[in-house]
């Protein structure tokens, strides 16, 4: 994209300022993002992004859920006078749209730049997990009477077990690839796991873990913090949708107290960390223990297990399929993934014990007394 090509996107929105110059932004792999300058020092910055609309085909159910869920925040934070707490802002069109699309059929989104929107791909210490524990929760709470049914499951079954065992199966049945032979030992991983991850379903087939509007894709990354590492912002609402709130505890868990890399060769090396999931407990629980219900909080830690077997087998069933979903770059390496995952849900199932204790031992300290 040249300068002139953003100034022309810049100018079909209703922002505010001159625009000064682009640049490309970010390292996601979804979206093309950029970082819009306007020239007067008043005047906002600006994050714009090219909708990847093959990943989100449903642009304008996508927007509607971003900006039901960003004017729904943005209400809760303006009645907290002293809040520090910012809502990602959604820029309109000049044709008061909340995406544009160009000659060439491609949709884009623009954002008002939240300043200085820090965020970390790792965890640097305890305190940033605990604020960014606090964030997460606080997110499913102020959506909390927000109706699920009101939000378009943009990408139903994300994180369905049943859905993502059935595509296993499929996968094994067909073995495009011949593949299934070299992986024989994570087969019988799955086989020997499956049925304790369908206890998470099944409760919520009886209502005792409720659906509510949840962000379905909680790393750390998403988070944006100020210059004293407090968070501000939770960000990337596109797959804000009907969930559960295990998989928003879950995920961050899987992502974040992990001490090797998604794709980790050397096994060894991977373990669940300990004080990054207590730190980050603690601050979902401060936000969210008089919100959930006792089931919700029970299954926490079984949630970490369930987010974190449910990515180790959706990259087994690719691996298997012949990587068509995720994008590799170099041999073998859904499986490497695929490896990494189940070894740190080992790892979580060797510490289900100590982690429960972790639990029960913050919900009674936060408890009322």
């Amino acid at each position: 994209m040249t300068n002139q090509d953003l100034e022309f996107i810049f100018d079909q929105f209703n922002g505010s300022g001159t625009y000064l110059e682009g640049r490309k932004s970010g390292a996601g792999h979804i979206h093309n993002t950029y970082l819009l300058l306007t020239a007067e020092k008043a005047a906002p910055d600006y994050i714009l992004q090219k909708i990847n609309d093959k990943v989100f085909p449903h642009v304008a159910e996508m927007m509607t859920n971003i900006l039901k869920v960003t004017s729904h925040i943005s209400k809760k934070i303006k009645k907290q006078e002293s809040s520090h707490k910012q809502v990602l802002e959604v820029v309109r069109t000049n044709s008061h749209r909340n995406f544009f699309t160009d000659s060439r059929g491609a949709h884009w989104r623009m954002y008002r730049k939240i300043s200085p929107g820090i965020s970390y791909d790792i965890v640097p210490d305890e305190r940033v997990a605990s604020e960014a524990g606090k964030a997460f929760g606080q997110f499913i709470v102020d959506l909390g009477d927000l109706q699920a049914e009101e939000i378009f499951p943009v990408i139903p079954g994300f994180h369905s077990m049943e859905m993502r065992f059935e595509n296993f199966n499929k996968a094994m049945n067909e073995n495009p690839f011949n593949r299934v032979d070299e992986v024989k030992e994570e087969i019988d991983f799955v086989k020997d796991h499956i049925d304790r991850m369908m206890i998470i379903p099944a409760l919520e087939k009886t209502g005792k873990l409720p659906l509510r509007v949840t962000h379905n894709d909680t790393k750390l990354n998403n988070i944006l913090f100020d210059d004293n590492d407090m968070a501000v912002c939770v960000i990337d609402l596109d797959t804000v949708m009907p969930g559960l709130a295990l998989y928003d505890f879950g995920d961050t868990i899987r992502t974040a107290a992990s001490t090797g890399e998604e794709d980790e060769a050397d096994l060894d090396r991977i373990q669940l960390n300990i004080p990054v999931f207590k730190a980050f407990s603690e601050g979902f629980l401060n936000s969210t223990l008089t919100f959930l219900n006792k089931y919700e909080i029970e299954y926490l830690t079984l949630g970490s297990q369930y987010m974190t077997f449910i990515m180790g087998l959706r990259f087994l069933t690719d691996y298997i399929s012949g990587d068509v979903y995720y994008a590799t770059h170099y041999k073998k390496q859904n499986l490497r993934r695929c490896r990494a995952q189940f070894r740190l849900m080992q790892s979580m199932t060797d510490s289900y014990d100590e982690c429960q204790n972790i639990i029960n031992q913050l919900v009674k300290n936060q408890s009322p007394s």
